[in-house]
């Protein structure tokens, strides 16, 4: 999530919002700003399934499984409305029983003095978590793409893509939404360090990014996701990229 965000006071008063928490399960259009680097804030709409209604954020699953984290400070207007009448209804899921399914992917990003890139997360308003850039994947996106575009949107940046390392099989709630997410984690090396002075963190609870030593990763007591990952980057440091990707857990 970029800093500041599009402006969107005077949008606002041209349009209603009616979607609250009360409407959690239905199906409701919400159009709100995206940041568009060549023509500036464009408004877009979004309908499918409220799963999650906070303050900051609203998150809708739609009819395809894509799971949408909207910044509350972006959205211009908001309504509830009915089920399509010839198209499959979307998903009821984002509950401890039925879990949205999702396939992520995250970059283990280190620097020349192999430190590794975390970006702190708030899953909710008590919560930070650090873990690596990136996300959940587009249908049918391939997973080295959408790694790829998760560090363009999250970071600015586009370096080259190395090896699948690690693998993670994680269920974590998100702003009230429970997500089964299948992650796959690849390999890149930034030389500038530097370069994320400015990183965008186009990403809805997303809050500051840093570099972060083995040793700093060990003696921390902030909550780092996966919570082994200090002895798996010194392993991988040690002994270069496995073979096969290693589970690294929750």
């Amino acid at each position: 999530m970029s800093s500041g965000g599009p402006e969107v006071g005077r949008l606002r008063a041209r349009y209603v919002q009616r979607v609250t928490a009360e409407h959690l399960r239905q199906r409701v259009s919400v159009r709100h700003l995206v940041d568009d680097p060549d023509r500036g804030p464009l408004p877009t709409d979004v309908v499918g399934r409220l799963l999650g209604f906070d303050d900051d954020t609203l998150v809708i699953i739609d009819r395809a499984g894509r799971l949408h984290v909207v910044d509350a400070a972006t959205v211009i207007a908001s309504r509830v409305v009915p089920e399509h009448p010839r198209l499959p209804a979307e998903p009821d899921v984002g509950t401890e029983q039925h879990p949205v399914l999702r396939r992520a992917s995250r970059v283990l990003l280190l620097d020349p003095d192999d430190r590794v890139l975390l970006i702190s997360h708030a899953p909710d308003a008590r919560r930070r978590v650090w873990t690596a850039p990136g996300g959940g994947l587009e249908p049918d996106e391939e997973p080295v793409e959408g790694a790829r575009r998760e560090l363009r949107e999250e970071l600015g940046i586009v370096p080259d893509i190395g090896p699948w390392i690690w693998r993670r099989r994680v269920t974590f709630v998100f702003r009230d939404v429970w997500i089964d997410q299948d992650e796959r984690w690849f390999l890149a090396r930034l030389d500038r360090p530097d370069a994320l002075d400015e990183a965008p963190l186009d990403d809805a609870g997303a809050i500051e990014v840093g570099w972060w030593s083995v040793e700093q990763l060990r003696s921390t007591e902030a909550s780092i996701a996966p919570a082994a990952l200090a002895e798996h980057l010194a392993q991988l440091l040690r002994d270069g990229p496995p073979d096969d990707p290693v589970d690294v857990g929750r």
